[in-house]
């Protein structure tokens, strides 16, 4: 699928795979294989950076030690992998935006049968947060987009305030819109 038009040293350093090459590789492999996860059915990558050179270049200019390359935070449900459409975030931020329809059953994310009413659940910092217990499904997922979307608010913030991510990161998660779908 992509073109690897760099030496060696490039792939590995130390005996270890270089962050730069395991981000291309994983893209494509993301974009190239059957997932079961439904953010990776029908990706893709842009013709630029089927050629390993070229994302190396946008990389090299945007990559923060440790951070995850994401394809969907600037562009909410997006499956085009593009200089254009990713960034780098942290984690703890990757992680809260994953879509887990594959894990939720027939409820929407946050919410949980409770008798015959529903809870409502988040997760912070790694933690699950209870929201209480409504009669509705719409009522709980409503005070678990609440609470995401705070959440979020209050990452984005911290990452910001310590320059960590990049204005457009930061705008793109302030603005972030939880839906029943996700």
């Amino acid at each position: 699928m992509g073109i690897n038009d760099l030496t060696q040293e490039i792939h590995q350093s130390k005996g270890k795979t270089t962050p730069v090459y395991r981000a291309w590789h994983g893209m494509l492999f993301r974009c190239s294989t059957k997932n079961t996860q439904e953010t990776y059915n029908d990706c893709s990558v842009c013709d630029e950076w089927l050629r390993f050179s070229n994302f190396k270049r946008w990389f090299d200019e945007n990559y923060i030690d440790g951070f995850q390359l994401d394809k969907d935070i600037l562009v909410k449900g997006n499956k085009v992998y593009s200089p254009e459409t990713c960034c780098f975030v942290p984690q703890e931020i990757n992680v809260l935006l994953t879509k887990r329809q594959n894990d939720r059953g027939e409820y929407p994310i946050g919410v949980f049968p409770n008798g015959k009413r529903f809870s409502a659940k988040v997760n912070v910092n790694g933690k699950s947060k209870y929201l209480g217990v409504f009669d509705t499904i719409e009522d709980a997922f409503q005070k678990y987009k609440e609470a995401k979307e705070e959440h979020l608010k209050e990452l984005a913030k911290k990452y910001f305030d310590k320059g960590k991510i990049k204005p457009n990161v930061y705008n793109a998660l302030m603005n972030y819109k939880v839906e029943i779908t996700d």
